[in-house]
């Protein structure tokens, strides 16, 4: 196994839950995939699509002083905010070549030992790599080993409850194959947030989606647009008052999107979507409530 050069596994999506004793189940934590790989006292990091982040996140030399060198760990790099994930904020991080004064701090949650000892572990059980990385001994830090659930059902509802991505359940005695493996599934949460109306994009003369901005802690910028859960009603009401809401530019260092249209950043739109995507846009978004200054705008 080389730095750049290993494939992680991956989860396949499944609507179900499966059940039986030879599953166990984990929180699917919305972060940064991460492979740390560590020999001679050094640490270098690798993401799922092979790019080096070693100088991203220099919290994780922490590691440099594990037994058993050479090893590879495999984890999810999160930011923890309001005792949730923060993708986006996690995506920052690891878009940027260095951390910056006041960067957020990462948590990297453990949970596959892929290397021990020179040894490549990829071919023996999950079950065989829990039990010898649970015996490893990770220093106190940033670095924290995955809790394991035998009770899937309850995990799921706990996600739910505390609005977190969702659940993978893993089959115990899968060897750790690259690619994307029936072996493990994830089972995902809707979640909700508060977006504000940026723009709108018309064709035909008619409304088709609302553009969406989010402030990520540096201000509004881009995140995608939402055409779903608007009625007739909704549609004829936001025909007849967004374009009185016009500007020139947008609200926000400019994104190319053919036909928008920019407004004034004053409507607030509840959103519940699947997940963030990598470029920092919702996945499958479905719009639930507008509001104008305290005021719900009718969308059905």
């Amino acid at each position: 196994m080389e730095p750049g050069q290993t494939k992680v596994m991956e989860p396949i999506l499944s609507s179900d839950l499966p059940r039986g004793p030879g599953y166990t189940y984990q929180v699917k934590w919305d972060g940064v995939r991460m492979l740390a790989f560590i020999s001679q006292g050094s640490v270098i990091l690798q993401n799922k699509k092979g790019n080096l982040k070693t100088r991203s996140f220099p919290e994780l030399n922490c590691l440099a002083g594990l037994a058993g060198q050479p090893l590879v760990l495999d984890g999810e790099l999160v930011v923890i905010c309001r005792g949730r994930a923060d993708f986006p904020q996690i995506l920052r991080r690891n878009f940027a070549r260095d951390p910056w004064p006041g960067a957020p701090a990462v948590s990297y949650v453990v949970f596959d030992l892929l290397c021990l000892a020179g040894q490549d572990l990829r071919f023996r059980s999950l079950g065989f790599r829990q039990e010898t990385l649970a015996g490893l001994g990770l220093p106190q830090g940033p670095a924290t080993l995955i809790d394991d659930f035998s009770d899937g059902e309850g995990l799921y509802a706990l996600t739910k409850e505390k609005g977190w991505e969702g659940v993978v359940a893993k089959d115990l005695a899968s060897p750790y194959r690259p690619g994307k493996s029936p072996s493990w599934l994830k089972i995902k949460n809707r979640r909700r947030d508060s977006f504000w109306v940026v723009g709108y994009v018309s064709r035909q003369g008619r409304l088709a989606s609302l553009l969406l901005g989010f402030d990520f802690g540096q201000g509004i910028r881009f995140a995608g647009g939402v055409g779903s859960g608007l009625g007739k009603k909704g549609l004829y009401l936001l025909d007849q008052s967004l374009p009185m809401l016009a500007l020139a530019i947008p609200p926000f260092p400019p994104a190319k999107i053919k036909g928008a249209t920019w407004i004034k950043p004053v409507i607030e739109a509840q959103v519940e979507y699947m997940e963030w995507t990598e470029g920092l846009t919702l996945r499958a978004p479905v719009l639930k409530s507008l509001t104008l200054e305290g005021k719900e705008i009718a969308i059905h």
